[in-house]
Formats: C-alpha cells, sequence, structure tokens
C-alpha cells in the first residue's frame, strides 16, 4: 500500500494543529485552501506578507485587501506614464462614458467614493483636461461634467493595459475558477454597496444586526 500522498499532507497537518488553526477536517480543508503548495524545487514561492490570522471572515477580509494592493500595484506599472494616475481616475471616466454627463456628487457616488477623495478625483481629471465641468440647467447651484474627447482619447487607450492587469491579477485560475470568483464578488458588491452609501453613521454591531442576521 502506497503512502505517498499521506507523506505529503503530513507537514501542513502538523502546521496545523501547532498554529491552533482548528479542530476538525472541515477546519483542516478550510486553512488548506489559503495555504501555499509547498515546492520541493529552488522555484518554490516564498510568501513575504504576514501569516493570516483569525477566523474565515477575518482572513477573507485579509485577503481582499491584499489582492486591492496587487492589482494597485500593477495599476502603477501599467499606467505610469498615463494621466490616469489611479485606479478611481479611470472609473470616473468609465461612469461617463457609460451615462453621459452627470452631476458631480452622482459622479461620486457611482464610483463608491467619498465625497472629498471623490473630488480630488475629479478635481485632477479636469486639471488633465479629460473632463469639463459646466452648469447643471435643472440646478443653478450644481455642476455636471463630462468627458473631453482628449479625456475619451485616454479612456479607450486604457484597455490593453487593463486587459494585461486581468491576466495577471487572475494568476492561474481556470476559467470556471474565474467566473465562479466574478458571481462571489458580484454578490459580495451587492451585498456591500447600499451599507456603504446608506449606513455611513451606523455602528458596524448594528450593521450586523440589519444586514447579516436579519
Amino acid at each position: 500500500m502506497k503512502y505517498k500522498l499521506l507523506a505529503e499532507i503530513l507537514p501542513y497537518l502538523e502546521e496545523f494543529e501547532e498554529k491552533g488553526s482548528g479542530e476538525t477536517i472541515d477546519d483542516f480543508v478550510a486553512w488548506m485552501q489559503t495555504t501555499p503548495i509547498l515546492k520541493k524545487n529552488s522555484d518554490a514561492k516564498v510568501l513575504k506578507s504576514i501569516p493570516l490570522q483569525g477566523s474565515v471572515n477575518a482572513q477573507i477580509c485579509q485577503l481582499i485587501a491584499l489582492m486591492y494592493k496587487y492589482v494597485r500595484f500593477y495599476y502603477k506599472k501599467g499606467f505610469k506614464n498615463s494621466l490616469l494616475q489611479t485606479m478611481e481616475d479611470f472609473g470616473f471616466l468609465a461612469t461617463l462614458a457609460t451615462f453621459g454627463d452627470l452631476r458631480k456628487n452622482t459622479l461620486i457616488q457611482k464610483n463608491t467614493s467619498e465625497f472629498t477623495s471623490g473630488m480630488e478625483v475629479i478635481r485632477r481629471l479636469e486639471r488633465n483636461e479629460l473632463i469639463e465641468s459646466f452648469p447643471d440647467p435643472e440646478d443653478k447651484r450644481a455642476r455636471r461634467v463630462k468627458t473631453t474627447k482628449k479625456g475619451q482619447g485616454v479612456f479607450y487607450q486604457a484597455f490593453p493595459v487593463l486587459q494585461k492587469m486581468g491576466e495577471i491579477a487572475t494568476g492561474e485560475l481556470t476559467e470556471a475558477e474565474k467566473q465562479q470568483l466574478l458571481e462571489l464578488l458580484n454578490k459580495l458588491n451587492y451585498f456591500h454597496n447600499p451599507i456603504f452609501h446608506e449606513e455611513k453613521e451606523t455602528p458596524l454591531d448594528t450593521i450586523i444586526t440589519d444586514y447579516v442576521e436579519a
């Protein structure tokens, strides 16, 4: 009887028990899903970030935060010589490309941004002549923004770079895994978006009661 597979699993089981990550098989399976596969050759990939801590929910939060940092890292490389300095810059242009002209506060809301940081993005895009503002014909106190011809050109030039970023960001996932991840992220987005917009002053405990435990 061969025990090659068991021999490969034992080091992980030992580490799992030493870290006190759980007691059941289900705990071990969940822990293994967040643990890099060790390689025996010199090409082994070594994680340089801190180990994940806490429950499964806490570890998911940490991984989402890490993914944002990775994507931002690739964005800076891809758009090093572009007028689109941040991912938010592209997002604002993409929103205007979809909806046409919008009020400034509406543009900020559609990009799920805080008002102050959203206004910084708008001012940056205006300085770079990628968008322009004009009075709202229905409300003289408000101003609307739209993309300029220069902004449209910069926007469409960004697509090849974003395609490369997507190829790197999704790593070694299969097409089926990518589709599954897309569906899960969309599900989370639909859950969190109304909370972000409607519960600015609500404590976390109340949000849990109203949205998670309801």
